[in-house]
């Protein structure tokens, strides 16, 4: 999965594997490359406690409020920010600024009318 941090478009598979969304931010387990999860399926499963957190919340850079001030996490979920030469994911604390920034001009969350279809 090749990212083009210059462009507006999303890789291929770049897709939330529960409900199929394209084009919006997504968020991957902390310790592996997927499944990635859009805002609304990963809020559906919950936090660290199990406990579903409104999606809602997520404002326009993909950050929530948390007991510890904003945050871009989703419980055990960090923003999935594909690297340009295709190998995987950026860790968490290694983002370049260009992919920081590729992945807050992307929509937190579909839109209401989102069927999974393209």
């Amino acid at each position: 999965m090749i990212a083009d941090y210059k462009s507006s478009e999303v890789p291929r598979r770049y897709l939330c594997a529960d409900c199929g969304a394209r084009g919006v931010k997504l968020w991957r387990p902390a310790h592996d490359d997927s499944p990635l999860r859009c805002a609304d399926c990963a809020c559906a499963r919950g936090g660290i406690d199990g406990l579903p957190i409104n999606a809602g919340s997520i404002d326009q850079d993909g950050r929530r409020p948390s007991s510890y001030g904003r945050t871009d996490q989703i419980g055990m979920l960090l923003p999935a920010v594909p690297d340009e030469e295709g190998a995987g994911f950026w860790g968490y604390t290694s983002v370049p600024d260009a992919g920081v920034l590729w992945w807050r001009r992307l929509p937190s969350r579909r839109h209401a009318s989102f069927r999974g279809e393209e």
